[in-house]
């Protein structure tokens, strides 16, 4: 296992610093590419464990992309690949698995959906982002959606979280939630006005028309004004 992680590992290095170039690295293969797919992910599983090169965990993620469409190799790789979040701490390797988690959870949302609840209450930022944006990723890629009340279940606990990471889930979230729920999205975020985060907000809006943007807009003033009197008060007591 140890010569195939120096062998992606040297490839990442002499590839080029563009996606592109080591996308095309990537498509050239490798020495285990003829495996099958149980024996390739298992390769890929210790690379990701253990190489501590970023291009290198890309490369883990590509493999999986290009099996995205087959749901038997799929489902059969969750176990293995749902331990792969533990280890995100980065944009890049989190919004990639979202896509591959997502299309998972079309796949199979009664496997997915017991560890994104897990991870829903995780004390790591990037376990509850998951828990979120791995719901749809872009709602353009689904063709088939969870119900509104299943998504918005896993939401609705973070809109107040005050974890950056979190927080831009949570509007990246509602946005793609507000291309095929419009009306219920709508309904949420006014009955949720005053306890939205920022980033909620701004992106769980951006398609809105600027009418609607500035009702809601001055109920999260109002509501702000509201708190910071009642904070004073009880401070003055």
């Amino acid at each position: 296992m140890q010569n195939y992680l120096q062998e992606i590992e040297t490839i990442t290095s002499k590839a080029g610093e563009t996606v592109p170039l080591q996308r095309k690295a990537f498509n050239a293969g490798f020495s285990f590419s003829l495996l099958t797919f149980s024996e390739q992910l298992e390769i890929w599983n210790y690379i990701w464990t253990n190489t501590k090169v970023y291009r290198a965990e890309m490369f883990c993620l590509y493999f999986l992309e290009e099996h995205i469409t087959n749901q038997e190799e799929m489902g059969a790789s969750w176990s293995t690949i749902k331990v792969w979040q533990d280890k995100i701490n980065r944009w890049e390797t989190s919004d990639s698995i979202s896509k591959i988690y997502a299309q998972l959870v079309e796949y199979d949302a009664a496997l997915i959906l017991p560890t994104y609840k897990k991870w829903n209450t995780s004390k790591n930022p990037w376990h509850r982002r998951q828990s979120i944006v791995g719901l749809l990723y872009y709602s353009a890629h689904r063709k088939h959606y969870l119900p509104f009340h299943v998504l918005i279940d896993l939401v609705a606990p973070l809109i107040s979280d005050n974890a950056y990471y979190v927080e831009k889930g949570v509007g990246w979230t509602l946005r793609e939630i507000g291309n095929i729920y419009p009306k219920e999205q709508e309904e949420f975020l006014f009955e949720n006005a005053t306890k939205i985060c920022a980033y909620g907000y701004s992106a769980g809006t951006e398609k809105w028309d600027k009418t609607k943007r500035e009702k809601l807009k001055e109920i999260r003033k109002v509501g702000r004004v509201l708190n910071r009197k009642s904070s004073i008060s009880k401070f003055n007591k």
